[in-house]
């Protein structure tokens, strides 16, 4: 019986080696397997990235090149555009993004530009009215409308008369001697061919500001509400909601071209990359 025994347990110690090395052998080649799908995988994905970094590289380059032909090309089709014309910049007293940019672009189509800074949201005539206003309209023969809208729109259509026709210009001499308008001009003229408004309030335009575009668009000129960057609520949405001409990318070139070709009266609409924008530029061919 001992031997018996003996015998089995060796056999079975043999099987027991034999399962052991035959799983230890399985888990070994696995391992290898696996090993050498991992290289080929970090091998694979490594070309991958370097042919995407190429391609990346030549489209960086290509875009680099599209913008340098882009900027050469936005001035011999702005150049003269605006020449004799004076347009005026409406802007808050926050920071405001690209009014700089909005002066070069008149400046380079041959027009001047002078940068009128509201003090306060609508002038403040929402809730009271300027003063010195009575005595000024008195003196015109017409009553003086109550704070709020109406005020608002009363004064900037006699704003706008007076930047229209020039050179006498009394009531922004009045606006300016009570703090509510701040004037810093490139230029030393007494009319307004056009308006940029640029001033954003808590949401769309400064409500003075629009008005004064509205009455400028009925006085016969021409006036565009520009921004760096669309926004859901800023000026250009505000301009477009009332059937005036925005741009939204005023910082690019095809932005200064539709600003420049709207002031000049070629084209209108919403130019940019607004949701609601009719096109990035204005069409080129006649």
């Amino acid at each position: 019986m001992y031997n018996l025994r003996y015998h089995l347990a060796s056999l079975v110690a043999v099987f027991l080696a034999l399962a052991v090395g035959l799983l230890l052998g399985t888990l070994v080649a696995e391992r290898g397997m696996i090993s050498e799908q991992t290289g080929a995988l970090v091998a694979d994905l490594q070309s991958r990235f370097d042919e995407i970094t190429v391609k990346n590289a030549e489209l960086q380059t290509g875009l680099e090149r599209d913008r340098a032909f882009a900027e050469s090309a936005v001035a011999p089709l702005v150049a003269g555009q605006l020449a004799g014309n004076n347009v005026a910049i409406l802007v808050g007293t926050g920071r405001i993004d690209g009014v700089s940019t909005v002066a070069d672009a008149v400046a380079s189509a041959g027009g001047t530009s002078l940068t009128i800074t509201l003090e306060k949201t609508a002038l403040g005539m929402l809730e009271e009215e300027p003063a010195g206003l009575a005595g000024y309209l008195q003196l015109r023969g017409v009553e003086m409308a109550p704070p709020g809208d109406d005020l608002v729109q009363q004064v900037s259509e006699a704003l706008i008369a007076e930047w229209r026709t020039g050179p006498e210009q009394p009531l922004t001499s009045l606006l300016v001697a009570d703090g509510l308008l701040s004037i810093e001009s490139s230029s030393g003229t007494s009319t307004v061919d056009a308006v940029v408004v640029m001033d954003t309030g808590e949401a769309g335009s400064d409500p003075f500001a629009l008005a004064v575009a509205q009455a400028m668009t009925v006085a016969g000129g021409t006036t565009v509400g520009v921004e760096s960057a669309p926004t859901a609520d800023g000026v250009a949405a505000a301009f477009v909601s009332e059937g005036l001409s925005a741009v939204d990318h005023v910082a690019t070139p095809q932005g200064r071209l539709s600003l420049v070709w709207i002031l000049a009266g070629r084209v209108r609409g919403y130019f940019g990359s607004g949701e609601k924008a009719d096109a990035y530029y204005p069409p080129l061919a006649p």
